[in-house]
């Protein structure tokens, strides 16, 4: 059992209890939303935070014509305080909604308050989000700075654990820009500090992140021990979830049958954790690997469904996407090119959509393919002129000569 989650619940429960015994009092509001975001219950959070503001309106409506209330103004500036901390905690929630540009106006307004008023805890912990939201936009110097305004904060108070939690976010904004030996350098010094702590799931969380980043600087086997030493941590705090993401992780550093058992193993445990895009996630990578070893097992067929419904169930655009061309690829392999094109074709359509260039060209080239094998030269030399352009406009020179070769083939 994850007592922590357990505690996190019971925590939950009794901040409602609270709410409906004092509705009156926003501070009763803005525990419960925490609480709610701690627990990744998104939803739930932002109706609770909202609550926050419903005194706070500053324009009441009488047949029709809206007038200033008065009592608002008093009301705004005893909790404004208060607001800024709601501010704060809503940005995570457009952080989860993908909503970028909303949750750093929420937190830039929430940090001038912190400021004005002192809060340096309030401070540090939003500094460390308006830092996530610029490294999740690709803006890495803005995160980088941000995350060093927290790391300040942080050691003029001594707080270890917010050291540590800056030090892992430098770690992830210098893993993005290639700078490894700073991030492994970061993420070590933030896993010393928390193994110091004994917080064992933020430990985890920082032996996943050096595997992570040994993995995207080529190095396999470093990468396989730092995430099998997160996976012995996760499973010590017994969440499922984050042992199914290890596993996901360390499908990549594995090859052949050791690849497949893995991803199989990620599988289980995303279904024993419940969460339903860990499961349509590791669906999918495992449907995709027994596809590299066979087209003729119809239980791929089965898996890449289930992914995709779940995936358009939860809005998750990029992966539909995903999901629908690796089940284009199924069909295509088993020379059922109908089925295979409509599948293409809705990738292609969302793969526009999302700007996503190489995607673009891979359904192209597929889609090319299927035309070339229904016989119909000229749809096939069109989709793969289509590829071939944006393989050049991305630096791709290889691919792109690959696809010129073929319509000369034609």
């Amino acid at each position: 059992m994850n007592q922590a989650r357990e505690k996190t619940k019971q925590l939950i429960e009794n901040c409602r209890l609270i709410c409906q015994n004092e509705p009156d009092k926003i501070e009763n509001w803005l525990d419960l939303g925490r609480a709610l975001l701690d627990d990744a219950r998104y939803a739930e959070a932002e109706q609770a935070l909202t609550k926050i503001f419903e005194e706070g309106r500053f324009f009441s409506f009488k047949n029709g014509i809206p007038r200033v209330r008065l009592k608002t103004l008093l009301h705004w500036k005893k909790n404004k305080l208060a607001y800024a901390k709601a501010y704060a905690d809503l940005a995570f929630v457009s952080v989860h909604q993908a909503n970028l540009a909303e949750a750093e106006r929420l937190l830039s307004m929430a940090l001038r308050v912190f400021e004005e008023t002192g809060e340096e805890a309030e401070y540090f912990r939003a500094a460390n989000r308006l830092g996530t939201v610029y490294r999740l936009g690709a803006a890495f110097e803005s995160a980088e700075e941000m995350f060093l305004a927290a790391r300040k904060v942080a050691e003029r108070h001594n707080w270890q654990k917010g050291v540590a939690e800056s030090a892992g976010n430098l770690g992830m904004v210098c893993e993005a820009c290639d700078r490894f030996d700073e991030a492994l350098a970061y993420h070590t010094e933030a896993l010393k500090l928390y193994e110091e702590l004994d917080a064992d799931f933020d430990a985890a969380c920082e032996w996943r992140q050096l595997g992570l980043c040994c993995l995207r600087a080529g190095q396999a086997d470093n990468a396989d021990k730092h995430l099998s030493q997160a996976l012995a941590l996760f499973e010590k705090t017994d969440d499922k979830l984050m042992q199914s993401r290890v596993m996901n992780d360390l499908t990549l550093t594995r090859t052949g049958k050791l690849a497949l058992d893995t991803a199989f193993e990620a599988l289980q445990r995303a279904l024993a954790s419940g969460d339903e895009f860990e499961i349509a996630d590791n669906s999918l990578l495992y449907a995709r690997l027994r596809l590299e070893e066979s087209a003729e097992d119809s239980q791929i067929e089965t898996l890449l469904l289930s992914a995709l419904e779940l995936f358009k169930k939860l809005k998750k655009q990029n992966e539909v996407a995903n999901a629908s061309s690796t089940l284009g690829l199924f069909y295509l392999r088993r020379r059922r090119y109908d089925e295979a094109e409509s599948r293409f074709k809705d990738s292609l359509h969302l793969e526009q959509r999302l700007h996503r260039a190489f995607g673009i060209a891979s359904d192209c080239c597929n889609l090319g393919l299927i035309a070339q094998n229904k016989g119909d030269k000229q749809r096939a030399a069109e989709y793969w002129e289509k590829a071939v352009a944006l393989f050049a406009e991305n630096g791709d020179d290889e691919h792109a000569a690959e696809f010129k070769q073929r319509i000369a083939a034609l």
